[in-house]
């Protein structure tokens, strides 16, 4: 045919819904990133040593394991995505005012693993919330819009930290900022709801109009309206006392979706009560060993690129820190830019491009010795670094057969892995050879992450 269809412009949808996700995951952010110098300056309050200030990542990221080890239990116990969502914030903040308000290890180090709990809890329910709200089209996509938020949300919280230390209120109050933050997003956004998508695929639903149930066999399988994938309806069974041929159908068209190049509602990933680890195929743990090398590559360059600039370019080591914000700054264009690309670009393509970013900019930070093309480095690699692990993980639910649960769970384990042998690998190679040969590390991380997402492969490319 010499006709040509053109195919509508995708775009992601910005409900209500949509938008709650978005800025729960930036509270989040915001506490992330405010967490990290604030460490450093508690280090100076309890006059600590690096090696026991450094205890407090390590119990973070023993509470983000033990956090995405219960994550899909929790989850269902709390009664879905948005109570779940909720609590978690709860427990952030009343973890964090344990963290700030008693100045002893004895309370520091666990509180800190207390918020990697429930900060891994709202790390897997925003992405699973999004990825059933939006479909398989747009879902990556919108993942990658929340990260952009929760990374543009998240620069403000260094500099809250530092001016709060500079004006003389100390480091606890900006971090403390996360409570107001999440009782002023309930006060706006409390009553938002989760809806109730209709997921047809191309079959139409089919209701038994004798007996009023749905086709499924009666209303309690997911509860009412719960959409039926066309596995379930072939094996379904007619009702004992009335044969098929006898029994009147009404046939209800599936709901249009002018989002969609197909027109019709994009399918909700439903959750699978018979999931578990072996039921999960080699295709997602070869995209979940991506996952943990991106988590590496990330806290690789923001927890030790200021050593590397005190090393090569003579920087203070107050300057030498703000290494971190060119990341994050990186990572904040990165998301906000990819989010649109992840509409028009194929997903392992758009991954693939982010790894070839992050080397790029390593090697322009590695091999200077200026401050100006170091910290330029430092962006390009953010801007990398931006879409791995948003991308990664919508990969990781595509790849879970619709446990998209507990694909983020695995996912927030694997990443709390990698917080907590990733950056001390690096620091032990340091100590031994020096931390501009360590740092070669980074682009074997970046190696192993290209070669599990090409084993991996989820569509063409």
């Amino acid at each position: 045919m010499s006709a040509t269809l053109t195919e509508p412009v995708r775009r992601v949808r910005h409900d209500s819904w949509t938008r709650l996700l978005y800025l729960q995951l930036g509270a989040f952010a915001f506490f992330l990133y405010a967490f990290s110098p604030s460490i450093k300056l508690l280090k100076d309050d309890l006059h600590l040593s690096a090696g026991v200030a450094g205890l407090h990542s390590t119990g973070y990221a023993v509470g983000v394991i033990l956090g995405g080890l219960v994550a899909p239990w929790y989850i269902r116990r709390a009664g879905g995505s948005r109570p779940a969502l909720w609590y978690g914030l709860v427990g952030l903040s009343l973890s964090v005012g344990l963290f700030c308000s008693v100045p002893n290890l004895a309370v520091t180090i666990p509180a800190a693993a207390i918020c990697g709990v429930f900060g891994s809890w709202l790390c897997i329910a925003v992405p699973a919330a999004l990825a059933r709200a939006h479909g398989p089209e747009t879902g990556p996509a919108a993942i990658t819009e929340a990260n952009a938020v929760a990374a543009l949300v998240g620069l403000a919280a260094p500099l809250a930290v530092g001016g709060a230390a500079a004006a003389g209120l100390g480091w606890r109050p900006a971090l403390l900022t996360v409570v107001p933050l999440s009782g002023l997003l309930y006060l706006v956004l409390g009553r938002v709801r989760e809806p109730q998508w209709l997921a047809p695929d191309v079959e139409q639903v089919v209701f038994e109009a004798e007996f009023g149930e749905s086709a499924s066999g009666g209303p309690d399988a997911f509860g009412p309206s719960a959409p039926l994938t066309s596995q379930a309806r072939q094996t379904q069974k007619a009702p004992l006392t009335t044969p098929v041929e006898q029994t009147p159908r009404i046939s209800v068209p599936a709901p249009r979706n002018p989002d969609s190049p197909t027109g019709r509602a994009a399918p909700a990933a439903l959750p699978d009560p018979e999931g578990s680890l072996r039921t999960l195929s080699r295709r997602f743990w070869l995209n979940q060993l991506a996952g943990v090398c991106a988590v590496a590559i990330e806290f690789c360059l923001t927890l030790w690129c200021a050593s590397l600039l005190q090393n090569r370019a003579g920087l203070s080591a107050g300057v030498a820190t703000t290494g971190v914000t060119a990341v994050v700054a990186g990572m904040a264009l990165g998301r906000a830019v990819g989010g649109r690309l992840a509409l028009r670009v194929p997903i392992d393509r758009l991954v693939h491009a982010s790894f070839g970013a992050t080397l790029l900019g390593f090697a322009i930070f590695w091999a200077g010795a200026e401050p100006v093309s170091m910290f330029a480095g430092l962006a390009v690699a953010g801007l990398g670094v931006a879409l791995q692990f948003p991308l990664i993980s919508a990969r990781g639910i595509e790849l879970s057969g619709g446990q998209a649960e507990l694909a983020g769970a695995v996912n927030m384990f694997g990443a709390g892995l990698a917080v907590a042998t990733a950056p001390f690998a690096l620091g032990f190679l340091s100590d031994r050879v020096g931390i501009h040969t360590a740092y070669l590390l980074l682009p074997v991380f970046v190696a192993v992450a290209a070669a599990a997402v090409v084993a991996s492969r989820t569509r063409a490319v």
